[in-house]
């Protein structure tokens, strides 16, 4: 086979007109072809006519769309995991080490790798600090630190006039930054010289730099994204306003930061050079870095089909191709990429589930009664609202 030249590598980069939703389009012809299928065991002659009807549907949607290279890795891909998969009715382990911190409609609860859960009283929601020493967590007024290690132990409080949310420890453990009502306030991780950083900013959840010197990036009223050096107080960059962000992540190394927003997701450096922006369709949707990479998955809903699709791109200059992980009816609610990097947790809020996907390969596992299992109920509740709506898996703890 001849290799090819440096000019067929750049024509195959270029990404044609309409291609995404060309493949969108040929995915109903994949997935009837699947739900078809007789409910019987898979003997191998039944695998030929699925895979020629596989095989005929990305040569459509490769003559549709001239680079093709995309699709039929998307496909590839995507087919593999399209499958259902028997779900285990309780948690009983997580696939990797670690301890999950859970914020869900009643309250933060630890999950351990024994499967084991407990709630931790009666906050509103809760926080890493690194190494999970402590949670930071919040309730009306109120900004507490405590002892997950210790029946929930207060370590200290602070009480504030406004509501209290959003509380995120820095990397080095020594500031955690908070929302007070429109107030970003930050405060010593000991609980001492709480002060007022921006008096009005936006709701987003701000986000500590890693690797960096107390750095933290906020939204502000009108959309822009600023990034400040705390213990001055000084602004090293902000973009110009924009729709306001719902999602700020930083990768591992402090190097990129993601920006999300309802309708569009954009990709910067440390120093604040955009480095691309793509369009988003309205719905749910999320982001999560990769571990000790630039890679990371993006939750990206299609209103069209009602579907939610699992993405991998990368946040450099050249974004790839994107590759298609897992795709499913209605909404992806949450996302949590373990510490050892190998396993992606995915609220599946539809179905009630929790799903774990292999990052490389399609091996995938799924636990229902999520809601359930962490004290909720459904009963004249919508689903979306008695669904945990964030998680973290520590440590390193992920956005």
């Amino acid at each position: 086979m001849r290799s090819e030249t440096p000019l067929q590598r750049e024509l195959q980069r270029i990404q044609a007109p309409d291609e995404i939703d060309a493949l969108r389009r040929a995915w109903p012809l994949v997935r009837a072809a699947l739900d078809a299928r007789e409910p019987i065991a898979w003997p191998r002659r039944n695998l030929r006519p699925l895979f020629a009807v596989a095989v005929a549907v990305v040569i459509l949607a490769a003559a549709v769309s001239p680079p093709g290279r995309a699709l039929v890795g998307s496909v590839r891909d995507a087919v593999g995991t399209e499958k259902k998969m028997k779900a285990r009715p309780a948690l009983t382990s997580l696939p990797a080490p670690g301890v999950l911190l859970v914020n869900a409609s009643n309250g933060p609860w630890l999950v351990r790798a024994d499967g084991s859960t407990r709630r931790l009283g009666p906050w509103s929601e809760g926080s890493w600090s690194p190494q999970a020493k402590y949670v930071v967590v919040t309730r009306n007024h109120q900004l507490a630190a405590i002892d997950p290690n210790a029946m929930g132990a207060i370590r200290w409080t602070l009480s504030r006039s406004a509501t209290v949310h959003d509380a995120r420890w820095a990397p080095d453990g020594f500031r955690v930054a908070y929302l007070n009502g429109r107030e970003l306030r930050v405060v010593a991780g000991d609980g001492t010289g709480d002060g007022v950083l921006r008096a009005r900013v936006g709701t987003t959840p701000p986000a500590w730099r890693p690797t960096a010197d107390h750095e933290l990036a906020f939204s502000t009223l009108d959309g822009r994204i600023e990034l400040v050096q705390t213990d001055s107080a000084e602004t090293l960059w902000r973009t110009l306003p924009r729709e306001p962000a719902t999602q700020l992540v930083w990768s591992e190394d402090g190097e990129r930061l993601l920006v999300l927003s309802e309708t569009s997701l954009r990709a910067f450096t440390a120093d604040g050079r955009k480095l691309w922006e793509i369009g988003l369709p309205v719905g749910p949707s999320g982001v999560a870095f990769v571990r000790k990479s630039h890679r990371f998955v993006m939750i990206r809903f299609a209103p069209a089909t009602g579907r939610s699709d699992l993405v991998l791109l990368q946040a450099e200059a050249n974004r790839g191709e994107p590759r298609f992980l897992y795709s499913a009816p209605g909404d992806f609610g949450t996302l949590a990429m373990s510490p050892n990097g190998m396993w992606l947790l995915v609220g599946w809020v539809k179905a009630d589930q929790w799903l774990f996907l292999r990052v490389e390969g399609v091996k995938a596992k799924a636990v229902s009664n999520i809601v359930e299992q962490f004290g909720g109920s459904t009963a004249g509740v919508p689903l979306e609202k008695a669904f945990p709506k964030s998680l973290s898996w520590c440590c390193p703890a992920s956005p």
